[in-house]
């Protein structure tokens, strides 16, 4: 660790950039997204669950459940009756359509470039047992709701799925205990990626001094301008390359790939 250009845990390698349609640049470290504040939906392997998107049959909307980077439509935030879903935990927030981030298949992806061969062992206490099965497994968008999968959202509001213990993640065949953070576009610009974000993080640790200019040029070279829609690469798969001081975080989700 010492050979890195910045001290890394394991919870700073689960923070994001995200590239914003706006042309802006987001920084959201994993403190920020997995507050309890912010978590509207968890799912847990014993089969507790506090749902917003998972049925109570068990079904996830399909327009979900499958792609890394994805849309939220007015659909995904109605109940059975038509009714806007709420925030569990701000009532004041009336969660709206936005870009549905997978970091679970991201970091899954991850997984299976590190482990070749055999998969490890993996927690004998990850497989479910109590949570309602559907015999569909998904819920399909009603043909009256389609229209809104062509929609670009107004506001790049955010969704985060997220293994709740990323680092005890150990099989891409195996369920692990989830939630799904939300992130208002208002919050975002509270995260723009610049030096003065990182003072305040730094918080009087040392280490955390990366050149915002070339990891933003690394972001825009390698992402924005190819339109690479995410990606999943730790700044430790990088000890003793140039390219680990412009690689400060795990997760690059790049929302401008959607054309209004």
């Amino acid at each position: 660790m010492s050979n890195y250009p910045y001290e890394y845990n394991e919870e700073s390698i689960q923070d994001v950039f995200i590239m914003r349609p706006n042309g802006k640049i987001a920084y959201l470290p994993y403190s920020v997204y997995s507050d309890p504040s912010r978590i509207i939906e968890s799912v847990e392997v014993n089969g507790n669950a506090q749902r917003f998107f998972l049925n109570k049959d068990g079904s996830y909307p399909f327009n979900l459940a499958g792609p890394t980077v994805t849309k939220v439509i007015d659909w995904n935030l109605q109940n059975e009756d038509g009714k806007p879903k709420v925030h569990p935990k701000q009532s004041d927030i009336k969660p709206q359509a936005g870009y549905f981030l997978d970091l679970r298949r991201m970091s899954m992806d991850r997984l299976s470039m590190i482990f070749i061969g055999e998969e490890p062992n993996y927690p004998a206490d990850q497989a479910v047992t109590d949570l309602p099965r559907s015999d569909s497994g998904y819920q399909l968008v009603p043909e009256a709701f389609q229209h809104q999968l062509k929609e670009t959202p107004e506001q790049d509001h955010l969704y985060l799925a997220f293994f709740n213990h990323p680092n005890k993640t150990r099989s891409i065949n195996q369920f692990y205990s989830y939630s799904v953070a939300y992130i208002t576009a208002e919050e975002l610009d509270q995260w723009e990626y610049s030096a003065e974000l990182l003072g305040k993080l730094a918080d009087g640790h040392e280490g955390l001094e990366p050149n915002v200019d070339l990891t933003t040029k690394h972001l825009e070279t390698y992402y924005g301008e190819t339109g690479v829609q995410a990606t999943a690469l730790s700044p430790m798969d990088l000890e003793g390359s140039a390219l680990a001081t412009a690689c400060m975080t795990c997760y690059v989700a790049n929302l401008r790939t959607f054309k209004g």
